[in-house]
């Protein structure tokens, strides 16, 4: 492009030289900058702008955009421009936020710590660093208000995915590595130990040191009893953790401390993976053909016996194809004498949602359908279809049982317990639509709690946000601090939002609230907000107060 400053009134003098003379308006070259000569003297200019009056600054319809020290320009994703910081995070923006989601709708997210995927590869981390969790050497209880970069080796590729299952992460790197930080509770660690910076879990067990690893997957309970998986690209799982009734597949029922072929994989590739956790844990395994194969413990997975190698369960008809299994199992002793509930669920591609497991206690009405028993294996209605034209679903027990279902038109119905307003009205046995015009063209629904408190998130297709449930300390990113809250307030981001994750634990027992969860969003120009429980630094504020509204994490 060929500009002709003539036009506007300047003209082009060159290199600047104290010892020639200058008129108002001629344009030189100073400093390794432009100029202008304003009343004999020389100012900094940007070509095209008649009123700038400092160096970097640019005039957009007449209002001044100033930037300071290592601050650049970049286009804001919209119709204008803004200033950024690029010297303290080299450039770099986030792409992916830490994923905290498990089969099971858990009362536990990620240990009061979150962690970003930035453009170049690195991961940051902020919030509780203990354990090792971030990666980053820390193993001290201490509270990071600024993200630090995980500590990967040199050489290690690209990082593309991030996973946490409360005080273990585990990434994923472009060439299909695994690798884990954090501690070794529960049987949590692939390796065996803790570990304070990431370790690769490649060639460790029977886990191949040229696997390529393509997911990583947790389940996780009350009590802390974790079960693992990964998935290959060739679709072999390998799997580790706690294995209670034979809940991994591997014949037997003793612990597992590092990555262990599931055999019948070998020659059933496996797309997707759910893992129970828990008391009475199960294993679900979804082959290409989208048929389920189980293990684990006699209802969880549906045979009515312990079943210590998986085996093909697809009562709803073999022509059928599940696309995803759900579960929870609460210890609910507070709320109904040393009682587990336990709900699971399985969703099939053309949209029908099977049930099983409790629905009593205080609460009934989980299955929406109007039956309020309990279905088991060998129940003449088990199991259950409950619901069509579904695209995902999350429950939670512990004897107030409810049920989200995200539908295929982006609406959202619930049934079951309406504690916190998480049903948006009261409770049900049959199913609802629920939110009004603010629940509309959902994308993504998630929902974790336990007993009789829970937490909900909505987004929308236009890059909204809806939080709802409990919000005690800021958690639905409203600008409130209401302990309930129905689906009626959007989340306060001036900006399309891509995705969320959360942090900490949320839900009841005991007599008193549980509500220290947080809620991450990832905007569309790669900035990450953060709203709710603030203790530890995992909202970004220095003094672990609450955030009530989403705030900026700096990076």
């Amino acid at each position: 492009m060929n500009l002709d400053i003539s036009a506007l009134g300047y003209r082009w003098c060159g290199i600047y030289s104290p010892y020639l003379s200058y008129r108002d308006g001629d344009v030189v070259l100073k400093d390794g900058g432009a100029w202008v000569i304003r009343h004999g003297q020389p100012q900094p200019f940007a070509l095209g702008q008649q009123d700038a009056i400092l160096k970097g600054h640019l005039l957009t319809g007449g209002v001044s955009v100033g930037g300071i020290g290592s601050m650049v320009l970049h286009s804001n994703g919209t119709d204008g421009v803004e200033f950024r910081f690029m010297a303290d995070r080299n450039g770099t923006i986030a792409m992916a936020l830490m994923n905290t989601d498990r089969a099971a709708a858990d009362y536990h997210s990620a240990n009061y710590f979150m962690a970003a995927i930035m453009n170049d590869g690195s991961v940051r981390a902020w919030g509780r660093a203990i354990y090792g969790q971030q990666g980053t050497g820390n193993t001290g209880d201490i509270s990071r208000t600024f993200p630090a970069r995980v500590a990967f080796p040199p050489g290690t590729p690209r990082i593309v995915s991030v996973n946490c299952v409360w005080d273990d992460t585990f990434f994923i790197d472009a060439e299909g590595g695994l690798w884990h930080a954090g501690g070794n509770s529960g049987y949590g660690s692939p390796t065996a130990s803790a570990n304070a910076v990431p370790r690769r879990v490649n060639g460790l067990g029977q886990l191949p040191a040229n696997a390529v690893v393509k997911q990583i997957i947790t389940g996780h309970d009350w009590y802390g009893y974790r079960m693992l998986a990964c998935l290959d690209a060739q679709g072999r799982v390998y799997v580790w953790g706690n294995n209670q009734q034979g809940s991994l597949g591997l014949g037997h029922t003793s612990a597992v401390t590092s990555p262990q072929l599931v055999p019948f994989t070998v020659d059933t590739p496996i797309k997707a993976v759910f893992l129970s956790g828990g008391t009475y844990a199960a294993s679900y395994l979804i082959d290409t053909a989208g048929k389920l194969w189980v293990a684990g413990e006699a209802n969880s997975c549906g045979f009515g016996s312990d079943q210590y190698t998986h085996r093909l369960w697809m009562p709803w008809g073999t022509e059928k194809r599940v696309k995803k299994v759900f579960c929870s199992e609460s210890d609910a002793h507070w709320v109904a004498g040393s009682q587990y509930y336990r709900s699971y669920g399985v969703l099939l591609e053309d949209g029908a949602l099977y049930r099983w497991g409790h629905d009593e206690g205080q609460t009934s009405g989980i299955w929406g359908t109007g039956y309020t028993g309990t279905i088991w294996t060998g129940h003449a209605q088990f199991p259950y279809k409950v619901l069509d034209g579904v695209a995902d679903a999350y429950a939670i027990s512990g004897g107030y049982g409810r049920t989200l279902a995200l539908m295929q038109d982006g609406t959202v119905r619930h049934t079951g317990n309406n504690n916190y307003q998480i049903g948006g009205g009261s409770d049900r046995t049959t199913w609802a639509t629920i939110g009004g015009d603010y629940l509309a063209q959902v994308t993504k629904l998630r929902m974790y709690g336990s007993s009789y408190g829970s937490s909900a998130m909505a987004l929308r297709a236009d890059g909204k946000a809806v939080g709802w449930g409990m919000g005690g300390a800021g958690q639905c990113g409203n600008g409130y601090a209401d302990s309930s809250n129905t689906p009626s307030r959007f989340v306060l981001i001036d900006r399309p939002i891509v995705d969320f994750s959360r942090s900490g634990v949320m839900g009841c027992g005991d007599g008193g609230e549980y509500h220290y969860g947080a809620y991450h969003f990832l905007t569309r120009d790669g900035q990450v907000m953060s709203t709710g429980y603030g203790s530890y630094g995992q909202t970004g504020d220095d003094d672990s107060d609450h955030r009530f509204a989403p705030s900026p994490i700096l990076f």
